[in-house]
C-alpha cells in the first residue's frame, strides 16, 4: 500500500510506494552499470602535478613545511573555482535594473572548491575517517573566511556532486563552497517549520525529531556521543540519508573539533552502506547551515525571510544531507514538486546499517 508522507522539515510530500520496485523497466540495466572510475587520468586538472591548471590555492593542508605552494605533497587543497556561478563582490560593482515582471541582481559571493584527495580513484566513501575531519575541518575553515570576505553573503552552502548523475563533471573527489546575496528558498520554508514548532512546542523542531526517531528506531542507522544518522521519514530519494547533530546549534561554523571528528566517523560509515548496497551509485552531500548573521549587512535578500522573528537564524539546527542518486524523477515530480521513491525509509536504514556488514 502507498504511503503519503510529509516533511516537517520542509513541507514537501512525497509518496511512499513500495510495489513500484517491481514494475518493467527495460532501462534498468542501463542506468545500474555504472562505468569504472580509472586509476589516473590524463586530463584531470586536480591530480597531483597538475596543480599550476587550477587557480592559486587558499589553503592546502597536509603539505611539508619546505614544499612549495600550489606543488604536490599536499592531502586537502582548496582553489578558487575557475568557473565561479557567482562573482566576488569586490569584482562586480554592476547595478542590474529591475521591472516588476523581470527582477534581478548581481550574481555577488565566493565559489571555492575543496579537492578531497590527492589519488585519483579515492572518493568521500572510501576514505579513513581522520581524512574526511581533515576534509570537514577545511570546509568550516573556508566557510567562516568567504562569509566574511563577502560582504554580499546571506547563505553559505557547502555541498559535494559524486558521478555524473549526481552532477559531477570531475571524478575526483571534491567539495564544493558557494555564497549567495539571497537565502535560497528551501532554507526559508526550514526556518518557517522551525518556527512554527517552536511557538507550537517550546522546543527545537530537529531536536524533538531525533528524539523521537530514536525512539521508534525503524529508520535509524547509526550515531555516535555527538551525532546520529537516519532515514528520514519522507526521504525523497532510495537509502536518503540525514545526519543530525545532537547539539542544538545553526551552524557549522560553531562546532567543535569533536563534533567534526563525529561527524567525519558517522559520515564514513553512511557512505560506505551506500555502497555496499550500490557500489559506484553516485550521490550528492549537502550541508545545510543557517543564514548569515545580520550584522552589518542590509536584509537577506529575501522579503519573506526579512519579515520572520530577530531570533530566526538561531533557531535553526544545522544538518547534512546525503542524497543518492539510484533513481530518476519524471514528469510526475517535475509537475507537482511531490517525490515518489518505490524504496520505505524503515528498509533503507536496515540496509544501511553497520552491523549488516
Amino acid at each position: 500500500m502507498s504511503s503519503l508522507r510529509q516533511d516537517s522539515l520542509t513541507g514537501r510530500w512525497v509518496i511512499i510506494a513500495a510495489q513500484r520496485q517491481g514494475r518493467p523497466n527495460e532501462f534498468r540495466d542501463r542506468l545500474q552499470q555504472m562505468p569504472e572510475q580509472p586509476t589516473t587520468s590524463d586530463q584531470c586538472p586536480f591530480c597531483p602535478g597538475r596543480e599550476d591548471q587550477t587557480p592559486a590555492e587558499v589553503m592546502a593542508s597536509g603539505r611539508a613545511s619546505e614544499m612549495p605552494a600550489n606543488g604536490p605533497g599536499w592531502r586537502v587543497r582548496v582553489v578558487p573555482n575557475k568557473y565561479p556561478a557567482v562573482q566576488s563582490d569586490t569584482k562586480t560593482t554592476e547595478i542590474l535594473p529591475s521591472t516588476l515582471m523581470r527582477t534581478q541582481g548581481a550574481a555577488q559571493g565566493g565559489h571555492e572548491v575543496v579537492i578531497c584527495c590527492p589519488r585519483h580513484q579515492d572518493s568521500l566513501g572510501t576514505l579513513p575517517a581522520d581524512h574526511l575531519t581533515e576534509i570537514l575541518s577545511t570546509v568550516r575553515q573556508r566557510m567562516v573566511a568567504l562569509a566574511q570576505q563577502q560582504s554580499s553573503a546571506r547563505y553559505v552552502l557547502a555541498f559535494g556532486n559524486q558521478g555524473p548523475e549526481a552532477g559531477a563533471t570531475l571524478a575526483h573527489a571534491h567539495l564544493q563552497i558557494i555564497t549567495t546575496p539571497v537565502v535560497p528558498a528551501v532554507v526559508v520554508d526550514k526556518i518557517e517549520n522551525f518556527i512554527r514548532h517552536k511557538k507550537s512546542t517550546g522546543r527545537c523542531l530537529l531536536c524533538d525529531s531525533l528524539a523521537d526517531e530514536e525512539a521508534d528506531g525503524a529508520r535509524l542507522i547509526a550515531s555516535n556521543n555527538t551525532w546520529a544518522a537516519l532515514a528520514p521519514w519522507a526521504s525523497r530519494f532510495p537509502c536518503e540519508m540525514r545526519l543530525i547533530p545532537r547539539r542544538h546549534c545553526p551552524t557549522m561554523l560553531d562546532i567543535s573539533p569533536e563534533e567534526v571528528a563525529d561527524l567525519a566517523a558517522l559520515m564514513s560509515l553512511c557512505l560506505k552502506g551506500l555502497n555496499n548496497h550500490a557500489p559506484g551509485a553516485g550521490y550528492n552531500v549537502v550541508i545545510h547551515n543557517t543564514p548569515l548573521a545580520a550584522e552589518g549587512r542590509q536584509g537577506y535578500g529575501n522579503e519573506r525571510f526579512d519579515g520572520l522573528i530577530d531570533n530566526a537564524p538561531d533557531i535553526f539546527h544545522w544538518h547534512v544531507e546525503i542524497l543518492p542518486r539510484l533513481t530518476r524523477q519524471a514528469g510526475f515530480e517535475a509537475g507537482t514538486g511531490f517525490a515518489i521513491n518505490s524504496l520505505p525509509p524503515e528498509e533503507a536504514a536496515v540496509i544501511l546499517r553497520p552491523e549488516r556488514r
